[in-house]
């Protein structure tokens, strides 16, 4: 109820679909049953974590504590969410490096100093960064930035990793399953 009035349109299907799972969970507490209404559930709440977390990403300030205090649930319950993708805190840095690697690698951009780039984006160690930054991408930063000024553009090298989020099954809602 306390989050009903932030809830975005797209996330309105979601709420409907898991309601309508736990319903069924509490009347027909079957395992399976109860196992379906936890995965929507889930998703959506991973989903609107996931972009809480872009929407402060360079803040500094941006924990695991805050976001719990913001979204409004448990520390637990935040690494349960993140646990099969190398935890909440490895989402922002991932998300803060590609951030990185945007400001980077745009040639209407002035060149930034690279120390500078890492430390707006969280990262106080500039070796760290460019460590971390050559694992993502398969490049260092100054490589990226010497092919901007050469006007070529460096592919990623390293397997592009999508934080998929599985979308909703199971239930046909009178407007059909979200994402279809």
């Amino acid at each position: 109820m306390r989050n009903l009035a932030s809830l975005t349109e797209h996330e309105i299907p979601y709420v409907v679909q898991s309601t309508l799972q736990l319903l069924t969970a509490a009347v027909s507490p079957t395992p399976d049953a109860l196992v379906e209404a936890n995965g929507p559930i889930r998703n959506a709440l991973r989903e609107r974590i996931l972009r809480y977390i872009d929407t402060h990403l360079l803040d500094v300030d941006l924990t695991p504590d805050r976001i719990c205090r913001e979204v409004g649930l448990s520390r637990a319950k935040l690494y349960q969410l993140f646990e099969g993708s190398g935890g909440v805190m490895r989402q922002i840095q991932r998300r803060r490096l590609r951030r990185a690697h945007q400001v980077l690698a745009d040639p209407s951009r002035p060149q930034p100093h690279i120390a500078e780039i890492a430390w707006r984006h969280g990262f106080s160690n500039e070796k760290y960064f460019y460590r971390l930054f050559k694992t993502e991408f398969g490049h260092t930063p100054g490589e990226t930035l010497e092919n901007i000024r050469a006007g070529a553009v460096l592919k990623h090298a390293a397997p592009h990793r999508q934080d998929h989020v599985n979308r909703p099954s199971g239930w046909t809602l009178p407007f059909g399953v979200p994402g279809n």
